[in-house]
């Protein structure tokens, strides 16, 4: 008699551009102590990492921690199932005509090797992301890009994201289509919206089960934003970006909470 076979629920989190030149804490909201312009600003930088005059809690890094598995003896349960791409941006000083334009309107940031007046490389993450980013447990993966929307194309994230793939279908029977993808980070006007939601839902990415066949790819039915672990510069952007989200049929997940659920951990 054929047995059932039970599939897991299997969820890929997409943290764009959680790095310290974006959404590192700030002294004051004088936008003067902003890093670079493309920083997320005083408020959004406390309601990602907490603390403040009423020590808020750090949702964004308390969330990826479990997503990783959590720090107990026993993994978060359903963690063993969840991925992380960490989408990095990366600007080496290369005295190039494009990088020097691209300081010039943004600022400085993301350059690999250069630390901060505290000492902390501004091209890694924040607090415990950057240890994050050194595991070496199958779930956890680092791609690095220069511009907008080199994170689809260009880039190590389509491999990323088709060896994920692969090893569901292989390995649990899940077709690729059903992974779930989870949106955080930044800037939800731009990468999280176009290239996290709009790209992963209705252009896909190319189908390695018809490599012979171009225009096949793999479109994710479940795509979602967190609204609470995400930022753009100005707060209308982002409110924007979950609007059209929602018009494009994805999914806007508004708490922590949601956002836990989703991925199918359960604490």
């Amino acid at each position: 008699m054929n047995q059932v076979r039970n599939t897991p629920q299997i969820t890929v989190v997409i943290a764009q551009c959680v790095q310290r030149s974006f959404i590192s804490p700030l002294a004051s909201p004088d936008p003067r102590f902003k890093p670079c312009k493309l920083h997320c600003g005083y408020n959004n930088s406390l309601r990602l990492l907490g603390g403040g005059p009423v020590n808020l809690p750090n949702s964004l890094e308390n969330f990826l921690l479990l997503a990783h598995g959590g720090e107990g003896r026993t993994p978060v349960t359903g963690s063993e199932f969840v991925h992380v791409i960490y989408v990095d941006d990366e600007h080496p000083d290369d005295g190039s005509a494009i990088t020097t334009e691209h300081f010039g309107q943004f600022g400085r940031h993301c350059v690999p090797g250069e630390t901060d007046e505290r000492g902390l490389e501004g091209f890694l993450g924040t607090g415990r992301t950057e240890e994050w980013r050194q595991l070496h447990n199958g779930r956890t993966h680092v791609v690095r890009t220069p511009g907008l929307n080199d994170n689809m194309f260009g880039t190590g994230f389509i491999p990323a994201l088709t060896a994920i793939c692969q090893e569901a279908e292989e390995s649990y029977g899940v077709e690729p289509e059903e992974i779930r993808i989870l949106n955080l980070g930044g800037w939800s006007i731009i990468k999280e919206l176009f290239c996290g939601v709009w790209e992963l839902m209705h252009h896909g990415i190319p189908d390695y089960r018809d490599l012979e066949n171009r225009e096949a790819s793999i479109r994710f039915k479940t795509v979602a934003i967190s609204d609470t672990l995400s930022y753009s510069v100005q707060r209308e952007h982002h409110n924007v970006a979950l609007e059209v989200t929602t018009m494009i049929g994805g999914q806007v997940l508004r708490s922590v909470e949601d956002a836990i659920h989703f991925c199918g951990l359960r604490v």
